[in-house]
């Protein structure tokens, strides 16, 4: 008894000389396990030890998001707290070492300055992100910093933006694979052909809820694209049928193809000779029915390629319409 007593008592006494087997981990393995934390709480972790105190400024996933400003149950936010979060970012960004940033997410929806916004992103940008994710509140207008748009590290951009997205006269991103863009404006046909055209690499396209009133005719031609969603279902007005645009794609290497929305713009498919799966959802509608129906035969043409189509019940409520108003069954 008395010797299992000592033991103990000796076990304790060592407790606090064990050895930190966490701090002793090459840098690389401390990233990946910061790399889950917020940045919040990454940048906390200086405070350990001397191991410690710098790992932060090389952690390779930057994440700033403002949405805990606000209030439970009410719309506003303390100016304090904005402050704090401005500061904060500019104090990581300012306090990080030299190395490649593998992705930068910045969400600013209450604390949204553009002059600060615009050097935050630039301070990824020389960092060589390799990821941009970006989604902003913007009460006017706001242009990205140019460097984004000719960025060679870039293989992921996703920009979520309620205002016209202003583009420069070059882009190029050589690298780029995945493009999203949320609730942007697109600008003119010019500027807008020009992104598409300035990603010759592209994988991954994705357009939600993006408004196409100032395009008249655009052409995404990718022969590099494999998954392409177009999302334009959470409004439609009467009138969007004279502001819509001709959407011509060509992509013959494109696997999966997702439409969801009312067709105010009209969609030509060219050469997607690899396609696989293909999704059309329209929702039920009364109105437009004949605009609706040749834009829906139209799309329909274009996916005969693919192994699988997936169609909504509106869609099949509207080849019904174009079946009983442009051909006569006559019985057996």
């Amino acid at each position: 008894m008395g010797s299992f007593k000592h033991q103990k008592f000796y076990e304790l006494q060592n407790v606090g000389d064990s050895e930190d087997k966490i701090s002793n981990l090459p840098d690389c393995i401390l990233h990946h396990i910061l790399s889950f934390l917020s940045t919040k709480d990454a940048v906390a972790t200086c405070i350990l030890s001397t191991r410690w105190k710098y790992l932060w400024t090389s952690v390779p996933n930057i994440d700033f998001d403002d949405s805990l400003l606000y209030l439970s149950k009410v719309n506003a936010w303390y100016p304090l707290e904005v402050t704090c979060f401005m500061n904060f970012v500019e104090r990581v960004l300012l306090l990080r070492d030299a190395s490649i940033m593998k992705r930068f997410r910045l969400s600013c929806r209450v604390c949204f300055s553009s002059s600060r916004v615009h050097a935050w992103v630039s301070a990824a940008i020389k960092h060589n992100v390799e990821e941009l994710d970006l989604c902003l509140f913007v009460e006017k207008c706001f242009m990205l910093p140019h460097c984004v748009f000719d960025c060679e590290s870039l293989t992921v951009v996703k920009i979520e933006m309620n205002c016209v997205l202003e583009l420069p006269t070059c882009i190029s991103f050589p690298c780029l694979r995945t493009l999203h863009l949320s609730l942007v404006t697109f600008p003119g046909d010019k500027s807008t052909q020009k992104l598409f055209s300035g990603c010759p690499v592209l994988q991954e396209l994705a357009i939600l809820d993006c408004d196409w009133m100032n395009l008249n005719s655009i052409s995404i031609s990718l022969p590099t694209l494999k998954s392409f969603i177009i999302d334009d279902l959470p409004s439609f007005d009467s009138n969007d049928d004279l502001h819509g645009c001709e959407i011509k794609v060509e992509a013959a290497n494109l696997v999966s193809l997702k439409y969801i929305g009312y067709l105010s713009n009209e969609i030509s498919l060219y050469n997607l000779s690899s396609l696989v799966d293909a999704s059309v959802h329209i929702p039920v509608t009364r109105e437009r029915q004949r605009v609706v129906a040749f834009r829906t035969l139209k799309l329909l043409r274009g996916l005969h390629n693919a192994c699988s189509v997936r169609i909504s019940n509106g869609a099949i409520e509207i080849m019904c319409y174009i079946i009983s108003q442009y051909f006569q069954i006559y019985p057996t």
